[in-house]
């Protein structure tokens, strides 16, 4: 009889897909696990109506999956990395898993005008701060309205509330199969994407440590794996929330000297955004941080 492992998931059209994604690799190479995919409703599912910063930060989405893993409800979860806070729970651990999807920001427009191409006092929907700061920074003179929901509830919105555009990640458009509402990317040295965008992440209990790694490695990816260490390391060394903006994107690379990492990060401090990039080899990672915090005048 084959073992049934439980993979708890939100229950947004997105979140589905990306579980299956992760389950269907694995099949790929082990097909002696069966896969039960349980629901589970967050605060942040539940509470739409509130930006993030006000009910809890980045724990929300991730909080009663996590109580679902420790209470040995389910074996394993799959996050959208960006959703999770640095600091999990004690027995639980985090992986990164699959290739990263595109980690940028897109834009989307009611009627297709590009972005810089905009009426003046265009409305645009997006709730994060991290956009928001960088999306003023290009075009002071738009209007912000603070939109959440699934991919497709912000859709829907756009139209209900005569928006002239929303702000998503291109991950979450590329795996629904919507690239073709695509207006335009935001590249990211121009809006600076949320630390692990686009990258799906594994979270287990210690206890079930032996038969996850059975099939870890067919689903890991080296070049994702580096990224998201780089980027985690940047969000805890800068000890940022959801209240406050904040975006890193380390893109890694192999060279004749050896294997490389290029760090782009904005950060707010005091009411002024500000932006840095640094390039240098895997080893000098720490180093490199250091300097862009110093760049920054501290933190």
């Amino acid at each position: 009889m084959k073992k049934v492992i439980k993979v708890g998931s939100r229950s947004s059209e997105l979140a589905l897909v990306q579980t299956q994604m992760v389950i269907n690799e694995i099949k790929k190479f082990r097909q002696d696990f069966e896969f039960e995919i349980v629901k589970i409703t967050t605060q942040g599912d539940a509470l739409i109506d509130k930006p993030i910063s006000e009910i809890g930060g980045k724990g929300v989405f991730v909080k009663e999956i996590e109580s679902a893993l420790l209470k040995g409800e389910i074996d394993m979860a799959v996050h959208s990395m960006k959703d999770m806070p640095y600091e999990i729970p004690e027995k639980l651990k985090l992986m990164a898993v699959l290739k990263r999807e595109d980690p940028k920001d897109v834009f989307v427009s009611r009627n297709g005008t590009k972005f810089i191409d905009l009426k003046k006092g265009a409305k645009i929907g997006t709730s994060s701060l991290r956009r928001q700061v960088q999306l003023k920074a290009l075009r002071p003179d738009i209007q912000i309205v603070p939109i959440r929901g699934n991919v497709r509830t912000r859709l829907k919105k756009m139209e209900e509330l005569n928006l002239d555009g929303i702000v998503l990640s291109a991950a979450g458009l590329h795996r629904l199969g919507l690239e073709s509402i695509i207006t335009e990317y935001f590249p990211p040295d121009v809006v600076v994407p949320a630390p692990c965008q686009g990258i799906l992440a594994v979270e287990i209990a210690e206890s079930f440590d032996n038969i996850f790694q059975e099939f870890y490695p067919y689903i890991v990816d080296r070049r994702t794996f580096f990224e998201a260490s780089v980027e985690r390391e940047l969000l805890k060394v800068f000890g940022v929330n959801c209240r406050q903006p904040f975006g890193a994107y380390a893109q890694y690379g192999r060279e004749n000297d050896g294997e490389k990492i290029d760090i782009k990060v904005a950060y707010q401090k005091e009411d002024k955004l500000l932006k840095s990039e640094m390039t240098g080899l895997i080893v000098e990672t720490d180093k490199m941080i250091e300097k862009l915090i110093k760049e920054f005048g501290g933190i």
